[in-house]
């Protein structure tokens, strides 16, 4: 049965090792599931750990037609890391929402002195730009069960799910068929996670 929503465009991002292409592999195959029409164009920076990657991500219940998402047409900003998600603020549609965690990757130029970082939070600029922004702090969430660093993107898809009020066991039937049996229970963990982190936890704007 098909979900009452039309359709939304969604910009998933951050860099190499985060797991974007994965986050992205399993919310599209929740759509198609859900009858809907897809295009997904996946652009990855320089092809190793620390290049941006992002994922132009669209679903309708119309064909569609580009995969590619015009600035200010974007309805989400998903993001697994600070620099990334000031990237594309700018393409969001005036009450376009904003997912992001505060990681933040410090560039080599930044490290090397070649080029001065932001003097102030990213996340601070981020929360000013007007939008709906909740951004979650992985060094507060800390499992036992799960290395959150590596598993921010399925924590992430997880409040997400929560966030659109989407039907866990079909999100949770598609990781299982996505990860490597050896990951199942951790990504589940943190799959969970991301459900359970409430809106008052957040920063919200």
């Amino acid at each position: 049965m098909k979900s009452p929503d039309t359709g939304k465009n969604i910009i998933i991002a951050g860099v190499g090792g985060q797991g974007i292409l994965l986050f992205s592999n399993i919310l599209s195959q929740f759509y198609m599931n859900l009858g809907y029409e897809l295009k997904i164009s996946d652009v990855v920076g320089l092809g190793q750990r620390g290049g941006g990657v992002e994922s132009h991500f669209r679903y309708s219940n119309k064909p569609v037609l580009s995969p590619f998402i015009k600035a200010g047409d974007v309805d989400y900003v998903i993001s697994f890391e600070q620099t990334e998600t000031l990237r594309f603020l700018h393409c969001l549609k005036a009450d376009g929402v904003v997912l992001t965690s505060t990681y933040e990757l410090t560039s080599s130029t930044v490290n090397t002195g070649l080029q001065k970082d932001l003097s102030e939070s990213k996340t601070e600029i981020i929360k000013r730009s007007g939008k709906k922004v909740f951004a979650i702090d992985p060094t507060e969430h800390k499992s036992p069960d799960f290395d959150i660093s590596k598993m921010m993107n399925v924590v992430m898809l997880g409040f997400y799910a929560q966030f659109r009020g989407y039907a866990h066991d079909d999100m949770t039937d598609i990781i299982k068929e996505s990860v490597p049996k050896r990951f199942i229970e951790g990504n589940l963990k943190a799959y969970e996670l991301g459900t359970t982190i409430s809106d008052g936890n957040l920063v919200a704007e």
